[in-house]
């Protein structure tokens, strides 16, 4: 599906063109997400944001992530052409047995920008790119310009004019997606060694948040380990 692209910020209009498409009968795709939805008519492409004023706002002025971090990501892959995954470990990994003692001595180590701090260590982002991404604003955007990356698009069809229940969908680029696995699974190893590290003392962890029981052992550890990785961190009370 090729055409221009036109962006536009009101849903009424979005209803408009559906509408219009409605009275014409005319086909065409439609896809929502969670930032825009597109529809697809004819040779053209309009794109709506979903999201309301102020935060359309600040998302329209985070957009530029989206084509840093895809032009970043396919220089990396140009001197990085055979990726070597690390195993994969679970996102999410609870102790098979916590301690009875444990209960109000637990602290916990979050990373700071985790997916986002591990790009830039890889190379697979550039300094630039990483140091415009940090703005608190962006949160959302930069984890989405990197969740994105090789993505398959999924459209669902208008048929004279109505919605029906097929799709199509745009196969995205499997090497991109291979880079945003490498990020992910990176932080999953990470998170795996720390768990070992800590032995029985070890609760659970999520994606980049670790619980733990609180010694200042324990914390010291966590804290080295992470730095050594060169990421950043906050300790949680």
């Amino acid at each position: 599906m090729r055409g221009k692209n036109s962006h536009y910020p009101s849903k009424n209009l979005q209803s408009f063109i559906l509408n219009r498409m409605k009275t014409e009968k005319a086909d065409g795709f439609i896809k929502r997400g969670t930032f825009s939805d597109e529809i697809v008519w004819g040779n053209n492409s309009y794109i709506f944001s979903s999201l309301d004023k102020e935060k359309r706002r600040s998302f329209n002025k985070s957009l530029f992530l989206f084509t840093m971090v895809k032009k970043d990501a396919r220089l990396y892959l140009k001197k990085n052409k055979n990726i070597k995954l690390p195993k994969k470990y679970p996102q999410i990994e609870f102790a098979s047995k916590i301690k009875e003692d444990a209960l109000g001595d637990i602290t916990g180590t979050d990373l700071n920008h985790a997916y986002w701090r591990i790009a830039y260590n890889l190379g697979i982002i550039s300094l630039n790119t990483y140091e415009k991404g940090l703005n608190d604003d962006f949160k959302s955007v930069r984890l989405s310009a990197l969740s994105t990356l090789g993505a398959n698009k999924t459209y669902q069809k208008i048929k004279a004019g109505e919605l029906i229940n097929e799709y199509l969908v745009n196969k995205g680029d499997d090497n991109l997606k291979k880079v945003y696995i490498l990020i992910r699974f990176t932080c999953y190893k990470y998170m795996n060694k720390v768990k070992k590290m800590l032995g029985d003392d070890f609760l659970c962890y999520k994606t980049d948040c670790l619980y733990y029981i609180d010694t200042k052992e324990n914390r010291k550890m966590v804290t080295d380990f992470f730095k050594e990785q060169n990421l950043e961190m906050k300790q949680l009370v």
